[in-house]
């Protein structure tokens, strides 16, 4: 039964059909039958009856002043005795029903269908997916890298910079140009290679620090065995596609004495020095062989320098270290550096004797010379060889704080060997070097081994097979 103080819907004249309640459509029960299609989207027809307010003084809603009391029963009546209905519920506000958004949609309007996109469209869309498609595998862009050498004094940093400026002709590495970043570098450079080349003699030791070498490496790896994708030919006869890359590398070449914080020199550098390792992105650690030879053989010199190579590698990797955990950079117990260990003077009688007697020495084909087939091996081995020296403490401390797939392994010759021009390797006669008195010459130009595949090994190219 319906009670007569209900107020007619507004809008709706109390018809069947148009309250949700009575009529034909008295069936449509419940909380959404007044969604119907007939019914006035987000008029108050759709509205249940406001809720009765308990009595009391009216609450400020809002900061408004408070509403004003229901009419009483006798203003209910008029004077004839009729009930007046009600005024209009005001419009919504706090704690009243709100139709949600999505109803206020026209529900009866139907969208038109997307048009087809024109030729040209489709033409347009294919030619973006396939730039961005490209984009994609194109290699991202080489950040600049820090290089920092290291290694102990006359270990042979600057030969093996002056070296490299002759192994980027090498075509096995590709086609490589050295492009000087200022005029001191390109100075700086061009005097090694004078020496090494023209004059046919090792440069002279390193005795003060200068100032950082920086240069951009730039290659073309497409026709070698670097390439990451691989050879491409459309058809027979067709070169490889190129394939080029090029990165920045700064070269702060110090003296050895600088790598030894226990030297007075090395007390001075050692704050520079530690910052300059730790913000480097990678570095390379000459490794002299032959120093091992001199302080540890039976017939030493009195005047031999007794410092072994862990003397300029265990005090600086320490504050690397620290310096890395500092800026909090290290990589749970690992270090986040490259780092390329070379073990420099292949050439040298005592280094070429001992990896002959391990087996380890092949020639190569193209070239005709002498070369190391597992670096890795050569210099376990030199560990074992000397109990007493030092070596097997850089092996433990690179093992420890460098991932494996971040150090990498160079037997490294800046002049290489004598290969005869009709009889070829000769291993009676296998050295370049000519001792004139108390000066060296080379009996001719030198042929570097090993001297471009540590940097390219920095940044990401592995080994070049033979």
């Amino acid at each position: 039964m319906v009670d007569d103080n209900t107020p007619a819907p507004p809008g709706g004249n109390g018809e069947p059909g148009q309250g949700g309640q009575g009529g034909q459509d008295g069936e449509r029960q419940g909380p959404f039958a007044v969604w119907d299609r007939s019914t006035h989207i987000g008029g108050r027809a759709a509205l249940p009856p406001a809720p009765a307010t308990a009595p009391g003084p009216a609450a400020q809603v809002n900061g408004s002043a408070p509403a004003a009391a229901p009419p009483t029963a006798q203003n209910g009546q008029n004077g004839t005795g009729e009930r007046v209905p009600p005024p209009a519920a005001p419009g919504p506000g706090p704690g009243t029903n709100v139709i949600p958004r999505v109803f206020l949609e026209q529900v009866d309007t139907v969208k038109p269908p997307a048009s087809k996109p024109s030729k040209k469209e489709r033409r347009a869309a294919a030619e973006q997916q396939r730039a961005q498609a490209a984009a994609a595998q194109a290699p991202a862009p080489v950040p600049e890298s820090t290089v920092t050498l290291w290694g102990g004094m006359a270990s042979g940093k600057s030969t093996l910079l002056a070296a490299l400026s002759k192994a980027r002709h090498d075509p096995v590495y590709g086609k490589w140009a050295i492009w000087p970043e200022d005029h001191v570098s390109r100075k700086f450079l061009g005097d090694l290679g004078h020496i090494l080349y023209r004059e046919r003699r090792f440069p002279p030791s390193t005795l003060t620090e200068q100032r950082p070498v920086r240069f951009t490496l730039a290659g073309d790896l497409g026709d070698t065995a670097l390439a990451r994708s691989g050879r491409k030919w459309w058809r027979r006869g067709t070169p490889a596609e190129p394939q080029l890359t090029e990165f920045k590398v700064t070269v702060r070449d110090m003296p050895g004495e600088v790598f030894d914080p226990h030297s007075q020199t090395g007390a001075q550098h050692e704050e520079q020095l530690i910052k300059s390792l730790a913000d480097s992105r990678a570095m390379v650690y000459v490794v002299d062989p032959v120093r091992e030879w001199q302080v540890n053989s039976d017939d030493r010199a009195a005047d031999t320098d007794v410092r072994q190579n862990a003397d300029f590698f265990t005090d600086v990797l320490a504050g690397v270290l620290t310096e890395t955990n500092i800026q909090g950079r290290r990589q749970g117990n690992l270090l986040p550096h490259r780092i390329a260990i070379c073990l420099a003077k292949f050439d040298d009688d005592r280094v070429f004797r001992f990896a002959c007697a391990q087996g380890n020495v092949r020639l190569n084909p193209r070239t005709g010379q002498p070369e190391v087939a597992d670096a890795k091996r050569l210099f376990d081995g030199l560990c074992e060889s000397f109990p007493h020296g030092s070596l097997r403490e850089i092996q433990q401390q690179i093992e420890t704080f460098f991932a494996p797939e971040n150090v990498g392994y160079f037997v490294c010759s800046a002049i290489g060997f004598w290969v005869d021009p009709e009889r070829g390797f000769d291993f009676e006669n296998p050295y370049l070097v000519n001792q004139v008195e108390d000066s060296v010459r080379f009996m001719a130009a030198p042929q570097p081994i090993n001297i471009l595949e540590p940097f390219l090994f920095l940044r990401g190219y592995g080994p070049v097979p033979s």
